[in-house]
C-alpha cells in the first residue's frame, strides 16, 4: 500500500486531469475540426482494446450505480456538447475517473487512473464488444439519472446543487 499522502496526491492529480479533459471536450478549440479530440485530449488519450481494459470495465460498471445513488458528478456544457465527469468514491480501493461525452453520446469515453500519470484510457467504438459496452454505459447512465431524479422527487435524495 503506498504512502497515504502520495496516494491522495495521485488521486487529486487524476481528478484534476479528468476535469480538465471534460472542460476541453465541452469547450473545444474553435480552430479544431469538428469531431476531433484536440491536442490536449489526444495527447492524454491512450487507445485501448475493450477486452483487455479491465479498469475501464470497472469504471463503466460502477459509474451508473454511483449516479443513481446520488454521488456528485460534474457536468460541462459548451460548443462540444455536454460532458460528464464521474469519479470513483474518494479513498476507495478503486482509482478511476470517467469522462463521458454525453450529449451527444460519442466515443471515446476516457478513463483516468491514478497510475497513468497524465494519460487516460480511451475506449473507442472500434469493435462490436466496445460498441456494446459504450451503448450499455449510455443506457445505464440514462436510467441512473432517471432513478436519481425519482429519488429526489420522492425526497429520498437531496436535490442536486
Amino acid at each position: 500500500m503506498p504512502d497515504p499522502d502520495r496516494w491522495h496526491a495521485m488521486e487529486q492529480r487524476r481528478r484534476k486531469l479528468a476535469e480538465r479533459l471534460g472542460r476541453v471536450l465541452a469547450h473545444p478549440n474553435p480552430d479544431d475540426r469538428p469531431g476531433t479530440l484536440g491536442d490536449v485530449v489526444a495527447g492524454a488519450a491512450v487507445r485501448v482494446r475493450w477486452p483487455s481494459a479491465i479498469d475501464a470495465h470497472i469504471a463503466f460498471d460502477q459509474a451508473p450505480s454511483l449516479i443513481g445513488m446520488g454521488a456528485q458528478y460534474q457536468r460541462f456544457a459548451g460548443r462540444g456538447g455536454v460532458v460528464l465527469v464521474i469519479h470513483c468514491i474518494a479513498d476507495s480501493m478503486d482509482d478511476w475517473s470517467l469522462v463521458v461525452p454525453f450529449e451527444p453520446f460519442t466515443a471515446p469515453v476516457l478513463v483516468c487512473l491514478d497510475d497513468m500519470d497524465g494519460q487516460c484510457l480511451a475506449v473507442y467504438d472500434d469493435s462490436p464488444e466496445a460498441r456494446d459496452a459504450l451503448s450499455t454505459l449510455h443506457v445505464r447512465l440514462l436510467r441512473a439519472f432517471g432513478d436519481r431524479q425519482a429519488a429526489i422527487d420522492a425526497g429520498t435524495l437531496p436535490p442536486d446543487a
